[in-house]
């Protein structure tokens, strides 16, 4: 390990460090999600209900936390005297790192709008996404439903006319549903990291949880120790600096998160 690589280490177990608050937050003996009664999180639950805005982004919330908290469990081994054992895996802990991401971001995307009915618009079309995902798994497991998913998104198609959208444009809400790369680009708008950047980290974290070769070699460090004709044989390991710079990018989306969410109407009693 070089100097570089060393400082870097530290950087990345410090930025860890910095999830403590968050886990004790999000614990499970935590009151922390209630929106304050007059608060404008407050009124974006009233018009979601059941489906409240609050509940959506605090879950998002402890699922990029509870990743976060897993990397920092991987990174580290035991204490051996003044040294910690330390661990970097290739793939496996950008996959906790692309789970914290697009987490903390899908928070940050439903928050992140001045204007109370693109939040429940956005809120509502992400559950509009979760029925037909839950619908297509029913069908999987051969589970039957009370009510139909056309039941269902009528319920959704509702609530959003009595937000205040025109009958169309609730049913091509409820019908286009958001991807995770407008979720990952519009929450990166919303902080100092911007829409390319973040995307960028988001795809470079996933191509390495999905093993897609372009990732390997694009994310990792890696030796070229071989080549016949047009193939070369490389010898990849984990990239300290890279996981650091991503870990770096998943604190800022989980950070930015909790701000909007107390801007909203959360104050942390």
């Amino acid at each position: 390990m070089d100097t570089i690589e060393q400082r870097d280490l530290r950087r990345l177990i410090s930025w860890l460090e910095r999830i403590e608050p968050w886990q004790q937050l999000t614990g499970e003996d935590s009151r922390a999600w209630q929106a304050d009664p007059r608060s404008s999180l407050a009124g974006d639950d009233a018009k979601t209900d059941p489906f409240q805005v609050s509940h959506a982004v605090w879950h998002a919330l402890t699922v990029s936390v509870d990743h976060l908290g897993c990397l920092r469990s991987s990174l580290l081994g035991n204490l051996h005297g003044e040294h910690r054992e330390v661990r970097i895996h290739t793939h496996a802990q950008s996959s906790l790192l692309r789970g914290a991401i697009e987490n903390a971001a899908r928070a940050v995307w439903l928050l992140g709008p001045k204007d109370r009915l693109t939040r429940v618009s956005r809120r509502l079309g992400l559950q509009a996404k979760e029925t037909k995902d839950s619908f297509r798994m029913r069908a999987l497991t051969q589970q039957p439903a009370s009510q139909t998913q056309q039941e269902r998104l009528q319920r959704l198609t509702d609530l959003l006319v009595a937000a205040g959208l025109t009958e169309e444009q609730a049913r091509a809400t409820v019908k286009t549903t958001p991807s995770y790369t407008e979720i990952v680009r519009g929450a990166g708008e919303q902080t100092t990291l911007g829409a390319d950047l973040t995307q960028l980290v988001w795809s470079g974290c996933s191509a390495l949880a999905h093993g897609d070769a372009y990732g390997t070699l694009a994310m990792l460090d890696k030796d070229i120790v071989a080549r016949n004709q047009d193939v070369a044989l490389v010898r990849v390991t984990g990239s300290i600096s890279g996981l650091y710079w991503c870990t770096v990018a998943a604190v800022l989306m989980v950070k930015q998160g909790f701000e909007l969410l107390q801007a909203r109407g959360i104050s942390y009693r």
